[in-house]
């Protein structure tokens, strides 16, 4: 009798225990979603894949679900589009209204490059991260490289993050995220960021359909399958999801396409917040309706705005940063004044224009076990891709403009 109960009192605990194990490990997967890996290559557009041999992208998109397009917020420049990728927000509801620009009620300017940099002054980045929102909710982020990742939000940064230094090689940038989301190392970080720059360089000194881009583009080709071999090596080849996407596209400017603001009005009268090809402009007081007619009745390879009368698809009226007159230039032409054109001149190309102009969209690709694979998806706005993320971690999302529905034809559904 005394075994009889001795043996199902040891059944009994059996069966407690193993339930518990499997209740562990359930919680376990919800607590510890696969990892991600955000990838920027900043200026990239899917016809620099089109036209060159990129075996290890060819390979990435036959394994993964690549977007028609990507459509960026406006302006369509690095600072601005970077931040809505990261937050969900759009321009106006984040107010990084461009790379650098002066904020009148702070009475500072945010600047990038110099010993006076102050990109890591929490003040000017609005709205949350995803980085943040990771590590907020429980989880470890990881950033090397992405614009505004130096500043703390709300007093939290990333449990491993770096200042800005270009010199650094894309190998040593991979290299170091890759040890820092390594599941058996000390980090085990379960989101990271990339950033590589050199294509978008290459595009505004030499051109887009410059054989040197070309040449950059097998050079990321390279690094993307670089990349691959160390997921692998690293122990994540089974679990990452990793996302490759960029910011803007490019655009070839002449110096036939010339818009001269001093030939309509005084600059003495205004501030130009930003000059090409988005002119930000703010008038002396009580100057701007002067300002704003002299602009529009010379209103040729450009739209000029009031802030408030900027059609809504911009999401670019309702920030106290953007100033009181916008004016946008047609793809390809360059706003700016005689003395600066003379002693600088213009890029081969550039970028900041209309986000719906074709020369503006951008690329969006992703593999790992939670997306489709070797499909072709509708385009569709960056300012969707937070959203994405936080489904992918099992975050709740900070407020944000996204829609999870918007992206969820990437996924993997049961």
């Amino acid at each position: 009798m005394i075994r009889k109960v001795l043996f199902i009192s040891i059944a009994l605990f059996l069966v407690l225990f193993t339930a518990n194990c499997n209740s562990a490990e359930t919680d376990l997967s919800q607590t510890y979603p696969n990892p991600v890996l955000l990838i920027s290559i900043d200026g990239f557009m899917n016809e620099y894949i089109e036209r060159n041999e990129t075996p290890n992208f060819d390979r990435f998109l036959a394994d993964g679900v690549q977007a028609e397009y990507l459509i960026p917020v406006f302006p369509t420049k690095t600072f601005p589009t970077h931040w809505t990728i990261a937050t969900g927000l759009y321009t106006e509801n984040h107010g990084i209204i461009a790379n650098s620009f002066y904020d009148y009620e702070l009475e500072d300017r945010i600047s990038f490059g110099t010993p006076e940099s102050t990109p890591n002054d929490e003040r000017w980045w609005g709205g949350e991260p995803i980085w943040i929102t990771a590590e907020k909710q429980g989880l470890t982020s990881a950033t090397f490289f992405w614009p505004g990742s130096e500043a703390s939000i709300s007093g939290v940064q990333s449990t491993k993050w770096i200042d800005y230094d270009g010199s650094i090689p894309n190998t040593t940038r991979i290299d170091s995220v890759m040890t820092w989301m390594n599941p058996q190392g000390d980090v085990r970080a379960d989101f990271g960021t990339l950033y590589f720059s050199f294509i978008d360089s290459r595009g505004h000194r030499y051109g887009p359909n410059s054989p040197e881009v070309d040449n950059a583009v097998i050079e990321m080709d390279e690094i993307l399958g670089y990349l691959l071999e160390q997921i692998e090596i690293n122990h994540l080849g089974e679990t990452i999801n990793i996302i490759l996407t960029s910011d803007h596209g490019m655009a070839e400017l002449s110096d036939e396409k010339l818009i001269f603001l001093e030939d309509m009005i005084n600059l003495d009268d205004v501030d130009i917040i930003d000059w090409s090809p988005v002119a930000l402009i703010k008038p002396e007081e009580g100057k701007t309706e002067k300002i704003y007619n002299a602009i529009k009745e010379n209103e040729q390879n450009y739209n000029v705005y009031l802030r408030e009368e900027l059609p809504e698809r911009f999401r670019f009226s309702n920030h106290y940063r953007i100033p009181e007159i916008v004016m946008i230039a047609d793809v390809g032409y360059t706003i700016t004044n005689r003395p600066f054109y003379e002693l600088r001149g213009i890029n081969a190309a550039t970028h900041g224009y209309d986000n719906l102009e074709p020369e503006m969209l951008t690329f969006f690709a992703a593999k790992g076990p939670d997306f489709k694979a070797g499909e072709i998806v509708p385009a569709f706005e960056s300012v969707h891709i937070y959203e994405l993320m936080a489904h992918l971690l099992n975050l709740t999302p900070a407020p944000n403009d996204g829609n999870f529905e918007e992206v969820e034809l990437l996924l993997i559904r049961d």
